[in-house]
């Protein structure tokens, strides 16, 4: 009995030191919504399934302008970000189908300051939402592909305003639900696989 199990435990460890490795896989690539704004993107994991890292927005200004003698100054930030898992099935030897859910946040900031009644105008934005993830890859040879994917979305908007002079202040909070499919919710991207 006790042989019978050695042999069996002998060739049950063969079989899975023989067995054959998963193929990791990497991706660093562009990422578009309207060919205005791009962003970065990486994926990491197997030909299956690949964890997503997306930013899609990082912008940022600041001017100062002079206008019939008062000193005025605007600055903006922008920022948003996406992580996520895609699964994929090849449809055909160039064509791959991809599906999933990414976890987004974006925040932006604007603030705008002027000497004429020391005036002060600020807001800040915050929006944490979920999106799902159904696309394709073209594949163009074995290092670079062209993807296209719809981003249905749902997500939380939270908004503080506050304007101020030298008179007084004021500050606003709204929030809302967003939800939908529009033409900013059509990702492109071109990645290289490695």
């Amino acid at each position: 009995m006790r042989k019978s199990l050695l042999i069996l435990l002998c060739l049950s460890m063969s079989y899975f030191l023989m067995a054959e490795e998963t193929v990791k896989q990497k991706e660093i690539g562009l990422v578009s919504s309207n060919f205005d704004d791009f962003g970065l993107t990486f994926k990491t994991g197997t030909g299956k399934a690949l964890w997503r890292f997306n930013t899609l927005i990082f912008s940022g200004s600041n001017s100062e302008n002079i206008n019939s003698g008062f000193f005025t100054t605007q600055s903006a930030l922008n920022f948003g970000a996406k992580v996520g898992r895609e699964y994929r099935r090849y449809l055909t030897d160039n064509l791959e189908l991809r599906y999933g859910a990414d976890i987004s946040f974006s925040y932006s900031h604007s603030k705008n300051e002027s000497d004429q009644n020391n005036a002060l105008a600020k807001i800040n934005l915050y929006s944490p939402g979920v999106n799902l993830v159904f696309g394709f890859n073209y594949i163009l040879n074995d290092n670079f592909l062209i993807g296209v994917e719809l981003l249905p979305y749902i997500n939380y908007t939270n908004t503080v305003s506050t304007q101020s002079n030298s008179s007084n202040e004021q500050k606003i909070e709204t929030s809302a639900f967003n939800y939908g499919l529009s033409n900013k919710s059509v990702l492109f991207s071109l990645a290289y696989r490695f």
